[in-house]
């Protein structure tokens, strides 16, 4: 499965690490975007695309570093057997993803450039897979529909005819967290993502995005993703999500170990201790 890392984006962190792209910021000597390319080798993810806007030339730089004969001084190509493309302008986490996914014909993963976890990618895909490709069938006549069960299983019978379960567009990993405030609220039933709303102004304890998501790419027919540009800006969290969530076609995977969001500064000086827990798991 492709994955593509949305790394175009900076901090609103305060002093030095205000300019720093995101990727870049070192959380106990080691950058952001080392742990998550550990995380997806750990799951054997090795098909990468990294999103790139804010400080592309430091994120490529650094890259270079592990891979001194690669050219990066086209706005796509390869660098230490990552694929990268960089947009012309801020495009927003949308934007991103449909520049990005422009020729993909299979599902696909997102990964927020700004989250540090240890979210367990395999059961993640499994469980998107499952619901996804379980079957349902249809008779085609009464008689048929009488006897076939007393037959054969309902999903090997051969007169019932294959049809799609549900037209699962994506699936979103949350997280449970004590105060939503800037996260992005999600309300969930029945492993489904209802309601979603980005960046409430008040203090609530529920599911957050945990910016880990999958995506078909059916889900850029959506009618207001079919109409905008390859190079519009658009934030996915608020155009595509709602959506989804409103026709009950977003899977909600709930994920129950160890997040954050380095964006702020509580989840940065969280990262610290997140960084050494997952060092000493290694």
């Amino acid at each position: 499965m492709k994955v593509i890392i949305l790394a175009g984006g900076k901090t609103n962190l305060p002093g030095k690490l205000k300019n720093t792209p995101k990727s870049l910021i070192e959380i106990k000597g080691k950058p952001l975007i080392e742990y998550q390319l550990e995380l997806l080798k750990k799951y054997k993810f090795n098909d990468i695309c990294l999103s790139l806007y804010f400080g592309a030339d430091k994120i490529l730089e650094y890259l270079k570093t592990k891979d001194p004969q690669a050219d990066i001084s086209k706005k796509q190509g390869k660098v230490a057997g990552i694929e990268y493309i960089v947009g012309s302008k801020a495009l927003g986490t949308g934007g991103a993803i449909k520049l990005a996914a422009k020729n993909l014909k299979k599902d696909f993963m997102v990964i927020n450039g700004d989250v540090l976890t240890n979210i367990n990618l395999n059961d993640y895909v499994n469980f998107y897979k499952k619901n996804i490709s379980q079957p349902r069938f249809f008779a085609s006549s009464q008689f048929v529909q009488n006897i076939t069960p007393r037959i054969l299983p309902l999903e090997v019978s051969p007169f019932r005819k294959r049809v799609s379960y549900q037209e699962n567009l994506g699936a979103m990993a949350v997280y449970y967290d004590q105060n939503v405030n800037g996260l992005g609220l999600v309300k969930t039933k029945n492993e489904k993502v209802v309601d979603f709303s980005q960046d409430p102004d008040y203090q609530y304890a529920g599911y957050v995005n945990a910016g880990f998501y999958i995506l078909s790419p059916e889900v850029f027919k959506i009618k207001d993703l079919k109409s905008k540009k390859r190079t519009e800006a658009f934030r996915i969290e608020d155009e595509v999500f709602p959506e989804l969530a409103k026709k009950n076609q977003l899977l909600a995977y709930v994920h129950a170990g160890l997040w954050t969001d380095i964006g702020t500064e509580d989840g940065f000086n969280e990262a610290e201790a997140i960084a050494e827990r997952l060092t000493e798991n290694q």
